[in-house]
């Protein structure tokens, strides 16, 4: 499955559960589809880890922060912001479940495809964005005008610049 239809099975069932009221799971497939992060490090979110629409986490794996390719923390949609901050109202903690649940949760609703499958595609597409960023295109020539007519001379000197 490509990177991109990932994302869009991600959204699909994010909204599918909404409507079915299970918000907690729905907080998760959310942000595991518009961030990288690892589902362990994902269910341990607090609150506080949350600056507006930025997430800044720890990797339990290595103790470094989830930035991208820029070095800036990963950004999450306003909708998905003010889901996770509704869930518990009484602790820092978002998500109540252990990660063993969510995995078999998930496996047993979609068998079509992984949860890890989102992190994948993620990092794949951050990944070919960078590279497109790198080949830009060309600049195009600017060509001077004189009078109505093509000054062929000046022409030829502003392409060598």
């Amino acid at each position: 499955m490509s990177s991109y239809k990932v994302a869009k099975e991600g959204k699909q069932i994010m909204t599918q559960l909404i409507a079915e009221r299970k918000l907690e799971e729905a907080a998760l497939i959310g942000l595991l589809y518009q961030t990288p992060i690892r589902i362990g490090d994902a269910v341990t979110l607090q609150k506080s880890d949350l600056d507006g629409r930025k997430v800044i986490k720890i990797q339990n794996k290595c103790g470094c922060f989830y930035i991208n390719l820029r070095g800036k923390p990963y950004r999450i949609t306003r909708q998905l912001k003010n889901l996770l901050l509704s869930l518990t109202q009484d602790s820092d903690m978002i998500f109540t479940k252990s990660k063993i649940y969510y995995q078999h949760w998930f496996r047993k609703n979609y068998k079509n495809f992984s949860i890890y499958d989102f992190r994948r595609a993620y990092c794949m597409n951050e990944e070919l964005l960078q590279y497109q960023r790198k080949r830009k295109p060309s600049k195009p020539l600017k060509r001077k005008y004189t009078t109505g007519e093509v000054n062929k001379k000046s022409f030829k000197e502003v392409r060598k610049t």
